[in-house]
């Protein structure tokens, strides 16, 4: 988790960058947007280099959400981050966003859920919030009532859009607040996936839906 990371978030209403340093939040700007495009997303990531002062061409990585999330917005992030990787010379890591609001939350067993439509919601677990974390539910498009028989047997703390979508007592739900990802929480999980794994050679948004694939349902 060593060196200087941008992280820059799309994927839902409210998107942001954050700047890491080791570790260590130095800013983080949310910027409550719909319809999120590179017009807030430039100014925004040399408004938040400025302020200490830091060439892009220093940063070490960036990091962006994949998904699932706004199909624009997703489009539009990852296009900008390539540009700015491009420009700067710099690698790319790319996060699940649920991995992102699953980081956010206080340790022991994690959900997050995003929702999608007709009832429906991108949803996983993990094993505690660390990025490197295994996976308890696949990140995958469930029907409430498969989540529901899934962590009918577990405690989760639990986050993301979806909350109204999903009813289980074993779910303790955070602040709303909570609800989307957290570009600083990018920035956290990309890193550390980045000194396990090594970059991305190339990024593809996580849609974790082909628009003609089924819902996971009992």
């Amino acid at each position: 988790m060593s060196g200087i990371w941008l992280g820059i978030d799309t994927t839902s209403s409210t998107g942001g960058v954050a700047l890491l340093d080791d570790g260590r939040l130095l800013s983080e700007f949310v910027l409550p947007v719909n319809g999120f495009h590179s017009e807030k997303i430039l100014p925004a990531v040399e408004r938040i280099l400025e302020q200490p002062g830091i060439d892009g061409r220093d940063l070490s990585g960036i990091g962006v959400s994949l998904g699932p999330g706004s199909y624009t917005g997703l489009r539009i992030g990852l296009s900008t981050v390539l540009g700015l990787s491009a420009g700067w010379e710099v690698p790319v890591k790319g996060v699940s966003t649920l991995r992102v609001i699953a980081a956010s939350l206080p340790g022991g067993h994690v959900f997050a859920c995003i929702r999608a439509r007709n009832g429906e919601v991108f949803a996983g677990a993990f094993s505690s919030p660390d990025p490197l974390s295994d996976e308890i539910i696949p990140q995958s498009l469930y029907s409430a009532e498969v989540l529901e028989k899934s962590i009918s047997d577990g405690v989760f703390a639990a986050a993301g859009s979806g909350r109204s979508e999903v009813s289980c007592p074993g779910l303790v739900w955070a602040n709303p607040l909570m609800d989307n990802p957290r570009s600083s929480f990018v920035a956290f999980c990309a890193s550390s996936l980045a000194d396990r794994y090594g970059f991305d050679s190339e990024i593809e948004p996580l849609y974790l839906r082909e628009f003609n694939q089924r819902v996971v349902s009992p």
